[in-house]
């Protein structure tokens, strides 16, 4: 071999060498930056995750509030309904109790509602036509004042309205009920629940 085939294969084995050396350089660095990329890829999975199960423990836990929230909801109505007809029914009963009952219970509402004054008492036109036949003295025994009976009706189903001058005061049992409506709600509301 002459020496110029010498140098030439001097050459062609040191490029090799290099290229092999430049090849194992670059298929290590390639190695590291796909490590790298797998490390930072399995990261971005993991935060992925972790996210997406705090994101679904949120949705959760908000559901669960909505859900909880609705029962409530659903339970206070309920009870609602309950009270409202229960006094309803109680309304009922009072408009619908036998006549003496009916009006004793009237002679104790006003002995409570009456004032200190003569004033005129208003029934209904219903109560006007059944009226016991003492009724009147025993209205002015009840009441703080003298109570006269007003010949005209007055537009309510049961009870009275009280008139003392200018002032008129509802002793309706719709009136009654409706006034202490939150009252009997909240005595009804213990006594059941």
């Amino acid at each position: 071999m002459s020496g110029i085939d010498k140098i030439i294969q001097e050459i062609e084995t040191n490029a090799a060498q290099s290229c092999d050396s430049v090849l194992a350089h670059a298929r290590q660095k390639a190695d590291m930056i796909i490590a790298d990329a797998q490390k930072e890829a399995d990261q971005i999975i993991a935060d992925g995750k972790e996210r997406t199960a705090a994101h679904v423990a949120d949705i959760k836990k908000r559901g669960d509030s909505a859900a909880e929230l609705e029962e409530k909801r659903v339970m206070l109505y309920t009870k609602q309904q309950i009270i409202n007809t229960m006094l309803g029914e109680g309304l009922s009963t009072a408009k619908n109790l036998p006549k003496d009952e009916y009006f004793n219970l009237i002679l104790d509402m006003v002995g409570k509602y009456s004032l200190e004054d003569k004033g005129v008492i208003f029934f209904g036109e219903n109560d006007n036509h059944r009226l016991p036949a003492d009724f009147l003295s025993k209205l002015n025994q009840a009441a703080k004042g003298g109570i006269v009976l007003s010949s005209k009706p007055a537009l309510i189903d049961a009870g009275f309205i009280l008139k003392y001058g200018g002032i008129e005061q509802n002793c309706s049992f719709d009136a009654i009920f409706a006034g202490e409506a939150e009252n009997l709600s909240d005595k009804a509301g213990r006594l059941l629940f």
